[in-house]
């Protein structure tokens, strides 16, 4: 029997917090849903990248890294706006699990609500490896590639989705500000 675990996020990018959680599950369990969640989200400052371009990185840093690619299942769900009803669509749009793991208090108290084992992640380093945090020093032309794999790091580059983060950010701060 397949010890499986759930383990939802945005990726908004994939960053080195990311793969130490995946690290850790790597060890516990036989195989790992990453849920990329938001998938209908892109080219927003919150959500700059597509779901295939996040579906992109996660892959390139698992293979970076030399896990086994197969014991890995890569899922994007679009959200509902309802949490509780989010929480359910995610069970049926993935293989049975045993397990979900997160580092966020809002997805485990709902798994917890629906009956599920639960699994909390301590954020590792979260002042360094924190999508927001990310996305902000990449829109102010700051370092930020050091917070993310390499491969991850040249992706984001080689398909402008730095450029694309300082541009759409730029706009909605001229927006806000007027």
């Amino acid at each position: 029997m397949v010890n499986r675990v759930l383990f939802p996020g945005r990726f908004q990018p994939f960053h080195l917090g990311h793969l130490h959680a995946l690290k850790e599950l790597y060890e516990s369990f036989d195989e790992i849903v990453i849920v990329i969640g938001s998938a209908q989200e892109a080219y927003t400052c919150t959500n700059p990248f597509t779901a295939g371009e996040r579906l992109e990185m996660i892959r390139l840093a698992l293979e970076h890294e030399g896990f086994d690619i197969r014991r890995f299942w890569l899922i994007p769900v679009p959200d509902l706006y309802k949490p509780i009803a989010w929480t359910a669509f995610v069970l049926g749009m993935v293989p049975k699990v045993d397990c979900v793991a997160s580092g966020n208090p809002q997805v485990i108290g709902l798994y917890e609500w629906l009956g599920l084992k639960v699994m909390e992640i301590q954020h590792y380093k979260p002042h360094l490896y924190n999508g927001t945090i990310i996305r902000d020093l990449i829109a102010q032309g700051l370092p930020w590639e050091d917070r993310v794999p390499k491969v991850v790091a040249e992706y984001i580059k080689r398909i402008n989705g730095d450029r694309r983060i300082i541009n759409i950010c730029k706009v909605l701060k001229k927006t806000y500000m007027h």
